[in-house]
């Protein structure tokens, strides 16, 4: 298996906040600007967060914490001890504070006051155990909805095991910028923010533009607390057959806990499809399957760009120097280089090749794989179809669904007859799903 150097460093425990406002097209969130004279993500647009501090361990906490130990440590998905859970709700305040000037804590400091405390905190003088000690400070932890779970890939020399909140601007609050290691800051929506990289006017990395899709359709954070939610991540699940492997894995987009199914195609060179999972985890599962057969994944194939179906992408295209193919228009969110596919084209990479059929309803870059070959003494196909039929992400908040386009695009692959679809999210589908699907359609919205 081909591989780069990777210089195997523990990850740092951090933890990041995505600070919501209300705005006029819908929620903002905060991005701000990292230095290029930074080791880490220099020049990039990030959230306010950072490492936990030895002090956020400090076992008097618990006592000024609304969300005990063991509330923390469930809602993080119940994978690491209470102690460490408890350390990211308190450093995801405390790192908020220091870069931001918000302070999510009660009874509300003067300006005195909390100037006072953010200096002794950006100088190391004083622990957040210390200051709440001192000033008789409650967090409140309750502020925080996590919402995902992010390793730096094993290439990085420096690498980060980061948790994500969500909290919004308490009323009365504003944002301020004092430490050098922020030298700008935007609102934006998420929409606004994508676009920005799009445009190349903003660089991010994948967990930050990631996090910007899936909180591009919420209406705030109430239904991020409802619909994004961390669980307990199940060991990869793994179905085989000639050809065609899927492995279900459960951290997709970055959500512990949502499940995706990702698929491996051909037996000595093989495309990944759909590595949503950006996990360690689920990266070594991926791979571990793939040399144990004595293979090579050669590219990675996404039928769309949503997160719980393309996050763990770039992480293992960089460890492996992978092509990354998707649908037309699929790179527009993504802060990485992909090759857009043409209906109809092939992907000829590995030893079992996969034609791409435009398939747009759920996203206009979606497509389907017809797999070559793969349904040995039939010539009926069988089909990898992403979320064109089946569920969607149970943890995630997609966008609306063109319901014209995607009834033309099921009958696109009920002309194909295939005899099975396997989708990216739940168990393989016999062919009658795309005959219940396709005459479900609106009235009027036609087909081919």
């Amino acid at each position: 298996m081909r591989r780069v150097t990777e210089p195997g460093a523990t990850p740092k425990p951090a933890a990041t906040v995505v600070l919501l406002r209300p705005g006029p097209d819908g929620p903002e969130v905060l991005l701000t600007r990292r230095p290029a004279t930074m080791a880490f993500a220099a020049d990039m647009h990030v959230f306010p967060g950072g490492a936990v501090d030895p002090g956020d361990l400090d076992a008097r906490l618990a006592e000024r914490s609304i969300v005990s130990p063991d509330q923390t440590s469930a809602a993080l998905g119940g994978d690491i001890g209470v102690g460490e859970a408890l350390a990211r709700y308190v450093a995801a305040i405390r790192e908020l504070f220091e870069e931001a000037g918000v302070l999510l804590a009660e009874p509300s400091l003067d300006a005195t006051a909390e100037k006072s405390a953010r200096e002794a905190l950006l100088a190391g003088t004083t622990t957040m155990a210390e200051l709440a000690e001192t000033l008789d400070l409650t967090l409140r932890t309750d502020l925080l909805a996590p919402i995902g779970h992010w390793t730096t890939p094993p290439i990085m020399a420096r690498r980060f095991d980061t948790r994500f909140f969500a909290a919004e601007l308490p009323d009365g609050a504003q944002a301020t910028f004092e430490t050098d290691e922020i030298v700008g800051h935007r609102w934006a929506t998420p929409r606004d923010a994508l676009d920005s990289l799009a445009a190349a006017d903003i660089a991010m990395w994948i967990p930050t533009s990631a996090t910007l899709q899936q909180l591009q359709h919420v209406g705030g954070l109430a239904e991020i607390r409802e619909r994004i939610v961390p669980g307990a991540v199940a060991a990869p699940r793994v179905a085989e057959r000639p050809g065609l492997t899927r492995i279900v894995v459960s951290g997709a987009g970055g959500v512990p806990g949502q499940a995706v199914n990702s698929y491996l195609v051909g037996r000595r060179r093989v495309v990944l499809v759909d590595p949503g999972d950006p996990s360690d985890e689920a990266a070594a599962a991926l791979l571990d399957m793939v040399a144990a057969s004595g293979g090579e994944i050669v590219a990675i194939a996404l039928t769309h760009v949503d997160p719980d179906h393309a996050a763990g992408a770039e992480g293992l295209a960089l460890r492996l120097d992978l092509p990354i193919y998707c649908g037309h228009g699929g790179g527009r969110p993504l802060p990485y280089a992909v090759r857009e596919l043409a209906d109809g084209e092939r992907i000829t990479d590995g030893d079992v090749g996969l034609e791409a059929i435009s398939t747009p309803g759920v996203r206009p870059d979606h497509v389907a794989y017809a797999i070559d070959g793969a349904n040995e003494g039939s010539e009926a196909p069988l089909i990898l179809s992403g979320d064109l039929v089946g569920p969607r992400a149970a943890q995630a908040v997609p966008g609306p669904v063109d319901e014209p386009a995607r009834a033309t695009s099921v009958d696109r692959l009920a002309a194909r007859r295939p005899s099975v679809l396997f989708p990216g999210h739940g168990e393989p589908l016999g062919p009658d799903t795309l005959t219940v699907s396709a005459g479900a359609r609106p009235p009027g919205s036609g087909g081919s």
